[in-house]
């Protein structure tokens, strides 16, 4: 008996076919496209103890956690983008230096880097040294 070896071909034919797609297809958009953060003092930049505010954008209703390399303090730390893809949070940095402050999600992150200076709480304002 001879058995014909056409369909075994054509099914590795469709996978290989089907494998070649998945590989060419781009890859999937960031889910945080961009981080920034408020200016708001006056002198150098930002400074420790006074409040920023930092927005975060990226893929509509992706929750996204907040984190700084150095000490400080967000308020919510963890936000929702919402509808419009926009949400933001209250950012205190409370140590001087090069403070990493990184927006992430499970799909994706982003970051700003900012240097903070030492700060004078004036309420409306914030004085840098």
């Amino acid at each position: 008996m001879i058995r014909s070896r056409k369909p075994v071909l054509a099914a590795g034919a469709v996978a290989a076919s089907a494998l070649a797609l998945v590989l060419a297809a781009p890859d999937a958009s960031a889910y945080v496209t961009s981080v920034s953060i408020s200016s708001g003092s006056l002198g150098n930049g930002y400074g420790t103890n006074c409040s920023y505010t930092v927005t975060v954008n990226g893929s509509p209703n992706e929750y996204i956690w907040l984190y700084d390399s150095s000490s400080s303090t967000f308020s919510p730390q963890q936000v929702s983008l919402g509808s419009g893809g926009t949400a933001t949070s209250s950012w205190t940095p409370t140590s001087t230096g090069t403070h990493y402050v990184q927006a992430w999600s499970y799909n994706g992150s982003q970051w700003a880097t900012v240097q903070v200076g030492t700060g004078i709480n004036l309420g409306s304002a914030c004085l840098v040294s």
